[in-house]
């Protein structure tokens, strides 16, 4: 089955479309050969698209050799869910205990701005756009072309609604003589211009199926539907987005993985990825296993996502009972036995095999204890998601290649059970996408009888699960409004294992306040992102700014 998927590497998705941006070498350089011949060259043309290309995210700490545009997305080097109740990094330096969790974020101070680069995505977009019109290259080309710019430029207007709400709406190249102060479209136009772009996109996209090896790394109708079907959910349209990822799950194209784990630990071409992003940690990597990785294993930098106690509970047992209902069978002795499979596919815990040897959090002095130095663990547990159990000792900046998976079936699944949940209440199909992704778990189907409110409460809490660190958790606690409710005035909690039993296998344990770090402050205003000052001053037509701000 083809995935999609934009390589990171020296072997590019075309022998051509090699960027000069990212370092490589060209033919010629772009920028000193005229639009003529670029637009009316294939080759040219889909150097220009790669590109583009560019600017979709990775979420993947962007240290080392990792520069493309969209890496900004996510800003530094930590990952989004850092950010909310799920896990926590350990360094005060970083931007997410400097800035966003003492809710200091404002127009002027915002390290997940990305106004900028969104809008340079736009502008090559729309410049793509503008040019391919006359080529002489063939109509299918040119159609094909045209499709690939319209999906990534909807991209572009969807990261930026979710961010900032109404934002400026440039649908095509402008000149010197067009109106360039532009005010701000509202946002539920701009969600409305978002489906027309990925619609008329997909209408010239290949299906995933149809598309040969050597186009590996160009977009599909189905990535065109899936985040069609994302977008439109963070619209509240969901009508629209059901429809939408129910023409992806229909389509047969893609198939959960049967290795939640090693889905994460991929160089690419995984059954489920709809789309994503390809490093080799050569010519193109990240940055995640030497930031990310426990600090006496590879990584001699300490791990920088420390997931909470309060994370670690929300896990059900394998019975689907979660361990305060007196008959999960629960035991806080063994605390760590008999959970949710993806528990321990995306949580390093005391015992825990892992690259050879068994996590030491015994405190205070196993080698991987909690508040050992500095760049130990503050929660007691460390991430399993996303780590390369092959990477060499001594990563370092730039050298990891797992793919950055952007879009995947389970979150088509979940995105259709939230939408028809919306429109239909906890129909059969809402039941049966959302019992898929938790029988891959090896979890029981969700009770029947459930009412629309609690099936919602089921939606959450799968997602919260199946997409952990993912960065859904930061954007979906945003577009519920339950930013405030999760997060503020929280100070979240680690684990200290005194003892283990060496017959029993029983704990001693000491639930502790991360409290060396500051209180975590969210308000309403948080849900939106600020409009950036420096934008404001250059044009002074995008006021008001957003609420609170």
């Amino acid at each position: 089955m083809k995935r999609i998927k934009i390589y990171m590497s020296l072997v590019v998705i075309f022998a051509f479309a090699i960027s000069c941006e990212d370092g490589f070498l060209e033919r010629e350089p772009l920028d000193i050969i005229s639009e003529d011949v670029v637009y009316n060259d294939q080759g040219y043309v889909e150097s220009v698209l790669y590109r583009l290309y560019n600017y979709m995210p990775v979420g993947f700490p962007g240290r080392g050799q990792d520069n493309q545009p969209g890496n900004n997305a996510y800003g530094f080097s930590s990952i989004l869910d850092n950010n909310t109740d799920i896990a926590m990094t350990k360094s005060a330096w970083i931007e997410t205990w400097k800035v966003i969790r003492p809710g200091l974020m404002d127009a002027t101070n915002n390290p997940l701005d990305n106004w900028e680069t969104l809008y340079k995505g736009i502008y090559l977009a729309n410049t793509i756009l503008a040019n391919i019109k006359d080529s002489e290259l063939d109509d299918e080309v040119k159609a094909r072309v045209t499709a690939e710019a319209r999906f990534v430029k909807a991209f572009q207007y969807f990261d930026l609604a979710r961010r900032y709400g109404a934002v400026p709406l440039i649908k095509e190249l402008q000149s010197i003589d067009d109106e360039l102060l532009l005010p701000r479209t509202p946002v539920d136009e701009i969600y409305e211009y978002i489906d027309q772009e990925f619609t008329a996109a997909a209408a010239d996209l290949p299906s995933v199926s149809e598309l040969p090896d050597s186009e590996i790394g160009r977009a599909t109708k189905e990535a065109a539907w899936a985040f069609n079907g994302r977008a439109q959910l963070f619209a509240k349209n969901y009508g629209r987005s059901a429809e939408l990822s129910k023409a992806v799950i229909d389509g047969n194209g893609y198939t959960l993985s049967s290795d939640y784990e090693g889905l994460f630990q991929t160089y690419g071409g995984d059954p489920e990825v709809i789309f994503e992003v390809l490093f080799n940690g050569t010519d193109k990597g990240h940055s995640m296993d030497k930031v990310m990785l426990p600090f006496s294993y590879r990584a001699d930098w300490g791990s920088q996502c420390n997931p909470t106690q309060e994370f670690v509970d929300s896990y059900e047992m394998a019975n689907g009972l979660p361990i305060t209902d007196p008959a999960s069978g629960y035991n806080p002795l063994k605390p760590y036995e008999g959970r949710d499979s993806r528990f321990y596919a995306t949580i390093l815990y005391q015992g825990a095999d892992f690259m050879g040897r068994k996590m030491d959090l015994l405190f205070p002095d196993g080698v991987d204890a909690p508040l050992r130095t500095g760049l130990h663990t503050i929660t007691g547990y460390y991430i399993r998601k996303f780590m390369d159990q092959s990477a060499p000792f001594g990563v370092d900046f730039g050298q990891s290649k797992q793919s950055w998976i952007e879009m995947r079936l389970a979150e088509v699944l979940l995105n259709y059970a939230e939408a028809q949940n919306e429109v239909a209440g906890p129909d059969a199909s809402v039941y049966d996408a959302i019992n898929r992704v938790r029988t891959r778990a090896g979890q029981p189907d969700l009770p029947a009888g459930l009412s629309k409110a609690d099936m919602f409460d089921r939606i959450v809490h799968e997602r919260k699960i199946e997409l952990a660190l993912e960065g859904h958790r930061f954007w979906d606690l945003k577009r519920w409004g339950m930013g405030v409710e999760v997060l503020n005035n929280k100070i979240f909690t680690g684990m200290k294992v005194l003892d283990v039993d060496p017959v029993t296998g029983e704990m001693e344990l000491e639930p502790f306040p991360v409290d060396n770090r500051p209180v975590t402050i969210y308000s309403e205003k948080f849900d939106l992102f600020p409009v950036p000052q420096a934008e404001i001053e250059k044009n002074p037509n995008l006021l008001p700014q957003n609420p609170g701000y």
